[in-house]
């Protein structure tokens, strides 16, 4: 070689032609080398007709020889490569080179393991620079060095999930794994055929590493296998783990091959990873995780949420969370585009194609953007029928379909005219659900939705798909949807609500629940450092109810595992414990013979739950178990805490309804005064059980006791032998109980006089008459309240209505105070009278005094009389003293307000109102209590609404956004004067106040549900071409659903009565709507107005 260069410069390697080999009905590629520009010198040589080439790339690039024409090819240690020279022609500045010897190149990485070898220390930790330098991303190397830490301890793994939002480099984060961990095999889980064919381009050419310079350009790429014909035997499986690093395949490809090839296949992988982890729930991708138990299996997904909230298990390692992708600028603004219409599908699929196909329009004729309109829809039926929509209003885009039941060269062949849209035109695909998760194209900047994505995973997949930054000639993304969509699922939040500001609501969803997730990954993740439960079932979907029995110890060390000595004999037992936070959580399963036969092989499994928690600061166990009798909890208390444990009992346990407004016992346990058994009392029976406690002639023993707390109408109860309480609310997870005990305690240990707590009840007392205050309202009882997610109806002859369409009211009093109850609907309506007389069997009796005769049906029941089904469930009658009663009971509240404070009364100007002229109606009737009532509070609200007719909430239902975390529920009542003049008649307050204590059940039901309503009775108007919408429309009411779902709700009622002026209102006046502000008080924390006439009597 000579001392100087004969040429200097930059030359190009050209790529070395792919490696396939063919295994059964599958393939193994590899790519050697992608080729590289470098800087080179090129050296005249001592071997003839060959020049030696010294490049600035890692061996074995660094030195190559350039091959002249008709120089003999030699087998050398060094690759070589032709460039059209002739032995003695000058070297060009250009040259055009073309590999010639390869051997050298291609046997250093020809198996698995020669491979591996050149990777050993390739991987660079490089950071992005803020100027665009080249690097790996931040959370990109957090989720490395989070999986590099899961694996280096212990021998055993959990599977661990990595969470990065879609477009923050999670494809790259699987790469960056396998060249920085050099797996022996790694198999690798995918969701579709399309997402399959790029992960597969992905491994093979290390997709942005090189770019990033992660690792060198010359890197060798590793082998891999993509199944696309499944496995037919161990022989094939033998040949692709000798011949692959990385084997790609779909769950239903494994399953549909041969299941001892499968075998072998897993056997011969010493890491799992899985893309879109999010499906790993779903029976075939458990299968096969299931092979790598207590292996090397790392989770890739952007949320740890399948469908209706099933979890992704394992442990998260690293969670990147939205809000910290859009902080660090990998998302871009997300413009949402709303529609509503209300018609008829094909109505609503025009309209939105319409908005969407416009919006494409403007970003690629006006904005020069080089965007992809996606539609989406959920079958191929609809499917077919959007794209003759879309051909017709958008012909120029070219519109492809995508979905799976169709040949995947057809779904190929459209995703390339796509990618070649240039020539083609093609803008424009629609598909089913989706293009299959982590898609990767990044023009696809527009989705109409046709179907709303009714999955917290789904959403977040599609979010994130469609703000990852693109190229300089992409934009914001845009998603055109309707919000009249009913099918709309309520976990898509506030994403839908227009006007939202799309990047703090996209953090919010994802984030609320991924720190949800995280709370109880805490507590499960501690469960499993110790005992054998976690390895027998899932910690993730425990469910407690929530009760409790709490004992004060005196141990200064619990022994938890004792608890295993006072089992059943013959029980079997297993455990998760958390040493730190002192928490134990068992399954205890024991056999016992069936009691209907003698057997000696049929017997009865029993499985039983139990959490044992010990407060150290607080001195205190909470035990639950399922059974407490069966599960020993006193004798395990004191196995686990110490013989000095003591259970909290006597009185102090009934301080849990402390702070609990207008308490009323639903059942109670009593036992005499020197007497050994017990007596139960149930409804009416509890004032019985109540007078003997009063007289001291009895004491209490447990009690279920309904009330109102904060606001929310609760349901506690509590056994002052037994030491339990309980409440009757949703089950949660073991997180949720673990802090349901915590304030609970807090609660029983309070200082509070029990027995003044006691004497607080509420006690039904039998009528021989009619209760002698106005009554003012009636509603449904307490069980058609509750019970209105199941379908019930009201047939007034012939006429079927649902229940929520009819309603219940005061039609008028008999002289003697007997009530006549209207049952109506707005085409149909029923009186019946209730009378109270001691002559009557029961005390009472319900009959019918005009229109047609009236059955109840559920959905699960055959239909019944109303006045035999109003015998199990009651009408609630309210009296204007604040007082209530049921068929004959009277409940006496007691609601001593006083007067309400004339300075606090206001006054409207109803000047050209006809006093007693009260609806706006369908015609909008502007000359109305009803409608000035309206132009009062319209500047103060986002939303009004008409809702005036049987069954309403109110004359005017009206919502507020008052802040980020706080709604304001207002409902106004509003009524005509007697006779259409202001006087001091308090008739005109009756109705009113009434109507105000009644629609309490509209708070505790939330906003959820009054929105369902009022969307069912604005739908009921739209037919007939009129609206309840008397400021805003559906998108806000659709807001405000979404809203309430994380939000507090303030609520206020307003009564507007025209009739009277503040010099006219009397005392007895003034004691009903004083009456009334107390009893809303309590029972929803409601603010309260009233509102009169500016103008005097004339």
């Amino acid at each position: 070689m000579s001392l100087f260069e004969d040429w200097k410069g930059r030359l190009t390697l050209p790529p070395l032609h792919g490696l396939r080999v063919k295994i059964g009905r599958n393939a193994v590629r590899q790519l050697v080398f992608r080729g590289a520009t470098t800087r080179a010198r090129i050296f005249l040589n001592d071997t003839p007709g060959h020049d030696l080439i010294k490049t600035e790339l890692k061996p074995p690039y660094g030195q190559l020889h350039i091959r002249r024409k008709g120089a003999k090819r030699r087998m050398m240690d060094l690759p070589a490569l032709t460039a059209n020279l002739a032995r003695d022609e000058a070297l060009p500045e250009t040259l055009t080179l073309q590999w010639d010897v390869v051997e050298p190149l291609t046997q250093r990485v020809d198996t698995p393991e020669k491979l591996l070898a050149t990777w050993e220390n390739q991987f660079s930790f490089r950071l992005e620079g803020q100027s665009d330098e080249p690097g790996l991303r931040l959370p990109q190397i957090g989720a490395l060095h989070a999986i590099a830490a899961h694996f280096a301890v212990g021998d055993k793994y959990e599977p661990a999930t990595v969470v990065l939002p879609t477009g923050t480099g999670k494809t790259e984060t699987m790469l960056a794994a396998q060249v920085y961990l050099r797996p022996a095999r790694t198999l690798v889980l995918v969701s579709g055929v399309p997402l399959r064919d790029q992960i597969e381009e992905k491994f093979a050419t290390l997709g942005y590493l090189p770019a990033a310079q992660a690792i060198p350009g010359e890197l060798s790429g590793p082998r891999v296998a993509l199944i696309s014909g499944g496995i037919r035997s161990v022989d094939e499986a033998e040949e692709l783990l000798k011949n692959a690093n990385i084997i790609i395949a779909l769950p239903n490809s494994l399953e549909a091959s041969d299941a001892d090839a499968v075998a072998e296949l897993t056997s011969g992988c010493s890491h799992l990873f899985v893309d879109e982890a999010h499906h790993i729930t779903a029976r075939t991708w458990r299968s096969v995780r299931d092979r790598f138990s207590g292996g090397k299996v790392i989770q890739f997904t952007a949320t740890p949420f399948r469908r209706y909230d099933q979890r992704v298990d394992g442990k998260i390692i690293f969670n990147y969370k939205l809000g910290d992708a859009q902080r660090a600028g990998y998302y871009m603004k997300i413009n949402l585009r709303t529609v509503e219409e209300y018609g008829d599908q094909e109505a609503r699929d025009e309209v939105v194609a319409r908005a969407a196909v416009e919006a494409l329009r403007r970003d690629v004729n006006e904005r020069k953007l080089d965007h992809i309109l996606m539609a989406r829809t959920e079958t191929q039926a609809r499917a077919d029928a959007l794209a003759e929509i879309y051909e017709r209003l958008g012909p120029e885009f070219v519109p492809v379909t995508v979905y799976s039941d169709r040949p995947d060269s057809q779904n190929r062949a459209a995703l390339a005219a796509l990618r070649d849209r240039k020539s083609t035109g093609s803008r424009i695909v629609i598909c089913v659900n989706m293009l299959g998760e982590g898609f990767d194209f990044a023009q696809l900047k527009l989705a109409a939705l046709h179907d709303t994505h009714k999955s917290l995973a789904i959403t977040l997949q599609f979010i994130g798909r469609f703000t990852r930054k693109g190229p300089e000639d992409v934009g914001e993304a845009t998603v055109v949807t309707n919000i009249a969509d009913p099918e709309a699922e309520k976990k898509l939040a506030t994403l839908y609500a227009e006007g939202a500001d799309w990047g703090l609501l996209i953090r919010r969803l994802s984030e609320e629940r991924i720190d949800d997730e995280l709370r109880l990954q805490n507590v499960i993740e501690q469960l499993k450092q110790n005992g054998t439960l976690a390895a027998e079932l899932s910690l993730w979907n425990l469910r407690p109810a929530i009760s409790t029995q709490f004992y004060r110890t005196k141990c200064k060390n619990w022994t938890p595992l004792e608890y295993a000595g006072v089992l059943p004999a013959g029980a079997e037992t297993w455990y998760a414990l958390d040493d730190k936070d002192k928490l134990l959580v068992a399954v205890v399963a024991q056999t016992e013979e069936v009691n209907w036969g003698d057997y000696q092989n049929v017997v009865n499994t029993l499985y039983d739950f139990v959490i044992v928690r010990w407060d150290e600061a607080e001195d205190v166990l909470s035990i639950y178990a399922g059974d407490y009798d069966r599960m020993r909890t006193e004798r395990m208390a004191k196995a686990v805490a110490g013989d000095g444990v003591e259970l909290f009992s006597g009185d102090a346990i009934f301080n849990i309804l402390n702070g609990v407004e207008l308490p009323l016992v639903k059942n109670l346990g009593s036992r005499r005064v020197g007497a050994i058994s017990f007596t139960t009392y149930f409804g009416t029976n509890v004032t019985e059980g109540l007078g003997h406690i009063d007289k001291s002639e009895a004491e209490l023993n447990n009690i279920a006791c309904v009330g109102y707390d904060d606001g929310d109408r609760v349901l506690w109860g509590g056994a002052k032998r037994r030491g339990k309480v309980w409440q009757q609310r949703k089950s949660g997870s073991v997180a949720d109980w673990v802090a349901w005990t915590k304030s609970t305690w807090d609660k029983v240990t309070s200082d509070d006089d029990v027995k003044n707590i006691i004497k607080g009840f509420l006690k039904p007392i039998k009528l021989t008459a009619p209760h002698a205050s106005h009554a003012i309202s009636a509603e449904w009882g307490e069980q058609a309240q509750q019970n209105q997610s199941e379908r019930q109806s009201i047939f007034f002859g012939g006429t079927e209505k649902l229940l929520y369409e009819v309603d219940v009211g005061i039609d008028s009093i008999e002289a003697g105070g007997t009530i006549n109850i209207s049952f109506g609907a707005e085409d149909a309506q029923t009186i019946y009278q209730l009378k109270i007389s001691e002559s009557l069997p029961g005390g009472y009796a319900y009959e019918r005094k005009s229109g047609p005769a009236v059955m109840f049906k559920r959905v699960t029941r055959e239909a019944e009389p109303l006045e035999v089904y109003l015998q199990r469930d009651p009408v609630v009658i309210r009296y204007a003293d604040g007082t209530h009663s049921y068929n004959c009971y009277h409940i006496p509240t007691n609601l001593e307000a006083g007067a309400y404070p004339k300075d606090q009364l206001e006054a409207w100007d109803f000047k050209g109102v006809p006093l007693n002229k009260e609806l706006i109606g369908k015609a909008g009737d502007t000359a109305t209590i009803q409608y000035r009532a309206f132009q009062h509070v319209r500047d103060e609200y986002d939303l009004v609404f008409n809702d005036d007719g049987m069954a309403e909430a109110g004359d005017l239902v009206c919502l507020k956004d008052v802040d980020e975390n706080t709604i304001k529920l207002t409902l106004v009542h509003c009524k005509g004067a007697i006779g259409g003049r202001i006087s001091a008649l308090i008739d005109n307050f009756y109705f009113l106040c009434g109507q105000a204590q009644k629609c309490i059940t509209k708070k505790h039901r939330g906003i959820e549900r009054l929105v369902r309503d009022l969307k069912r009775r604005e739908a009921q108007w739209t037919v007939t071409e009129h609206t309840r919408f008397l400021k805003g429309w559906q998108r806000e009411l659709s807001y405000f659903k979404e809203k309430a779902r994380k939000s507090r709700v303030e609520f206020e009622v307003i009564l507007v009565q025209p009739g009277a002026h503040a010099d006219t209102v009397t005392v007895p006046i003034l004691q009903l709507p004083a009456t009334t502000e107390l009893f809303l008080k309590k029972t929803t924390d409601a603010k309260f107005r009233v509102v009169l006439n500016a103008a005097r009597a004339e």
